[in-house]
């Protein structure tokens, strides 16, 4: 166990759900009777990656502003904007 290297692709470390991602997108290349591309599984990888970061600062996002907003409820126009900056930032 020790001497096992962490698998990598395009010089990026690959965690295990990228690695079944991959092997899922060679294995349904390969049973459509095509050949495995490394370039378009590599973007899908990172598709996959962008979309869960994205749902990862959505919930933060709306945690933070939802939180906020039921706190201070009711409340004029620019404590709002200010709610929604601030939801803004912690989620980026």
């Amino acid at each position: 166990m020790n001497r096992i290297k962490v698998k990598q692709l395009n010089n990026k470390p690959l965690n295990g759900e990228m690695l079944f991602n991959l092997a899922k997108s060679y294995v349904d290349s390969i049973n459509a009777g095509a050949v495995p591309s490394i370039e378009s599984s590599w973007s899908y990888i990172c598709k996959n990656e962008c979309q869960k970061a994205m749902m990862d600062a959505y919930q933060v996002f709306e945690k933070m502003f939802y939180d906020d907003f039921s706190e201070r409820c009711p409340m004029m126009a620019d404590e709002l904007k200010q709610i929604f900056k601030h939801a803004k930032q912690q989620a980026m």
